[in-house]
């Protein structure tokens, strides 16, 4: 049984040390399109990355990834693997979870950037100016805010958790309505508009799919208060970009914090860049150590055990058709 893993973007030591418990399962890690060609000859598994997941490579996997079964993906988020196509027949699982601490705390770092004046500070710095007085009186504090997060799953309720330290009121919206814990109230998609006049800082972490597309329209940006805040560590597809530049250029709203937009990489000469209410970051919210969070490997190697001994995965997203 061959087991290989792309993913050029991120050197994986942890899969190779997962590996190495599997002296059954051999293992290949091509870096290149030309490599990963080759590789895929009778390999049983793949293990690739949403980002690795690029058009090329795609045509590759469909073509020579004839003998796959079982494809782990190392990111939560596959919405591009799904847009460019999966090889037919396969069970596709995800990783769930694993960096929801890392992206919740950039969630808050975007957050406290746009509260505590972090532009106008670095500005400051910048031109050796002591801003205090002028940075002052736009400044304000998470504790009291009220946090609607759109989407609570593994992302929604860590960030949800981490805000109950900062004393904030936490709504969520999200499919199912049942009670979590660090959430004041859980509401149905259907009173997103309502929830959103009611709030301080809208934060989107929801999941992107044909449903949810631009679930941020210019209506929900519309009814945001005009001192809100808006978040988005999830996809740019998710929000309608243009209201949302509009809003921000007349000041409609206060300010956003964008880990993610539609078009990546953002192109230059795009306002985002330039709006100085916008604090923008390049899909950067997973990164960073470990911290404590699982870890790919064990992610990989829980799996792993369970499809040698012909058990059900965890963490399936797509399940294998006869």
């Amino acid at each position: 049984m061959k087991l290989v893993c792309y993913d050029p973007h991120a050197r994986r030591p942890e899969i190779a040390a997962a590996m190495r418990a599997f002296p059954d399962v051999s293992f290949e890690a091509p870096v290149t399109l030309e490599a990963l060609h080759a590789a895929l000859e009778g390999a049983e598994i793949f293990v690739t990355s949403n980002r690795a997941y690029e058009a090329e490579a795609a045509r590759i996997i469909c073509t020579k990834g004839t003998s796959l079964r079982w494809i782990q993906f190392t990111t939560s988020g596959l919405d591009k693997a799904i847009a460019l196509g999966l090889p037919s027949g396969v069970t596709v699982t995800n990783a769930a979870g694993l960096r929801a601490f890392s992206v919740a705390e950039h969630a808050f770092f975007l957050m406290l950037a746009l509260m505590r004046q972090s532009r106008a500070a670095d500005a400051g710095q910048r031109d050796e100016q002591w801003v205090r007085d002028a940075i002052t009186p736009q400044m304000d504090n998470l504790a009291g805010k009220h946090l609607l997060i759109i989407g609570a799953g593994a992302i929604g309720q860590e960030i949800a958790r981490k805000a109950k330290a900062f004393d904030m009121v936490v709504t969520g919206i999200s499919r199912s309505t049942a009670s979590l814990p660090n959430f004041d109230q859980m509401l149905p998609r259907e009173q997103l508009q309502a929830a959103i006049t009611e709030s301080d800082i809208v934060l989107m972490a929801a999941n992107y799919e044909t449903e949810t597309h631009q679930m941020m329209s210019a209506a929900m940006i519309a009814a945001m208060k005009p001192k809100a805040l808006f978040i988005n560590i999830a996809r740019g597809a998710l929000v309608d970009e243009a209201a949302l530049v509009a809003a921000l250029e007349s000041g409609k709203i206060a300010g956003a914090g964008l880990d993610v937009t539609v078009i990546e990489p953002l192109p230059a000469g795009q306002k985002l860049y330039t709006l100085p209410n916008v604090v923008l970051s390049p899909h950067v919210a997973g990164a960073g150590s470990q911290g404590t969070g699982a870890g790919m490997g064990k992610i990989l190697s829980d799996n792993l055990h369970l499809y040698l001994k012909g058990a059900p995965l965890q963490k399936i997203v797509i399940a294998r058709t006869p």
